[in-house]
């Protein structure tokens, strides 16, 4: 799952990589985040509640792989 969360990712912004905090290093930003919720919602058939679209969901790939398995596991 990791491996396709990156892929939609990498869709967004290509400057995403895995073990990188995403946030802190202004790779993605407020806007950016929309874009990832609304392709990873696509890819996986899910939707991501607004309350969960917080900053520590988004920091990492391993942060946003957990988002998705929350919505994937119902």
């Amino acid at each position: 799952m990791k491996e396709k969360v990156l892929e939609v990712l990498q869709s967004v912004n290509k400057s995403i990589l895995d073990g990188t905090n995403l946030i802190e290093n202004n790779i993605i930003d407020s806007f950016e985040v929309v874009n990832v919720v609304m392709e990873l919602e696509d890819a996986f058939d899910i939707e991501i509640d607004a309350e969960d679209v917080v900053s520590e969901n988004f920091e990492t790939v391993d942060a946003i792989t957990n988002l998705v398995k929350k919505y994937c596991q119902g």
